[in-house]
């Protein structure tokens, strides 16, 4: 190879890496599709009839910073009370902590890049918050909560409740580790203001019977109420939750704000459909408000009704 030869490789290797940028950006039809929210994913009756059901929860008396609440749409009625609960908090940042059900993240936590409709309204992202996650390695952008029920399902009742409120969905990867948790709670902590809520969405045990699902859910209740993160990770995934990485992370930013765990209602699949659960083993679930010192403690405000 001649000189002039090398020289001219040299010069279009350096061309190639010069323009590469230009080949990285967005293609346009992406970026359009960006700007369009995701589609509703649930139709609205159940919603509706849920919320109509609710309206006589009495609402929380002093400020809450927290909600964990089942995903579950058998247990649509528990959800529709949980967030009639707090329906006067007035709150204008929502963050969801969800399980990553289908592990389609490609980094231990995902959030997503656009609003959201839902049957009962739209519900904008909370781009700032997005952007400010996604400065960190550990979060992707990703198209996931197109059908994450985790974050679809609580939705439409964020939308009915709280109307132009800003939600900022986190879904949290099953191979997750409590290291990576710890950083997470970090990266969410400036975000968390007074009218901030945080809700963690998760069921609780899973595939169990009727005695192991209350075995389960008994050591569960003991690290919910003892306000020691720590104590998370000696949990088991999914026997008694889907989502250690949401339980620490939600338990992690409630113990710095100082707020108090609070059992408001813990049912099962088991009392909305027995023969079923029978059969596939149950689901829990537990809906906890964390309150601050200044609200009640009246831990008896919320029942099942199957």
């Amino acid at each position: 190879m001649t000189a002039c030869v090398r020289k001219l490789a040299v010069l279009c290797i350096c061309l190639f890496f010069a323009a590469s940028p230009l080949f990285s950006e967005e293609p346009p039809h992406l970026q359009k599709l960006r700007e369009r929210p995701f589609p509703a994913a649930y139709p609205g009756g159940l919603f509706a009839d849920a919320i109509e059901a609710a309206k006589s929860t009495a609402p929380a008396s002093g400020r809450v910073s927290g909600l964990v609440l089942p995903h579950h749409l058998l247990a649509a009625d528990l959800i529709a009370k949980g967030f009639a609960h707090v329906r006067e908090g007035g709150y204008r940042r929502i963050v969801i902590l969800s399980p990553d059900h289908f592990s389609r993240g490609r980094t231990p936590f995902s959030v997503p890049g656009r609003d959201f409709l839902t049957s009962l309204g739209t519900v904008p992202l909370d781009k700032e918050g997005a952007t400010a996650l996604l400065r960190s390695k550990l979060v992707c952008e990703s198209s996931l909560f197109s059908h994450e029920h985790g974050v679809q399902a609580l939705l439409p009742f964020i939308a009915h409740h709280f109307p132009g409120a800003f939600v900022l969905p986190v879904a949290i990867g099953k191979r997750s580790t409590p290291e990576e948790w710890r950083l997470l709670a970090a990266l969410l902590a400036p975000l968390v203001l007074d009218d901030t809520l945080i809700v963690q969405s998760t069921d609780f045990s899973h595939y169990l019977d009727r005695e192991e699902t209350a075995k389960r859910d008994e050591e569960s209740l003991a690290v919910l109420l003892s306000a020691d993160p720590e104590r998370v990770v000696s949990l088991r995934q999914p026997s008694h939750i889907d989502s250690r990485g949401a339980f620490f992370v939600q338990m992690t930013l409630q113990k710095s704000l100082g707020a108090n765990p609070v059992l408001l209602a813990h049912a099962s699949s088991f009392e909305y459909n027995p023969a079923e659960a029978e059969k596939t083993g149950g689901t829990s679930y537990i809906v906890l408000a964390y309150r601050h010192a200044d609200g009640e403690e009246d831990d008896s405000i919320l029942a099942p009704s199957p």
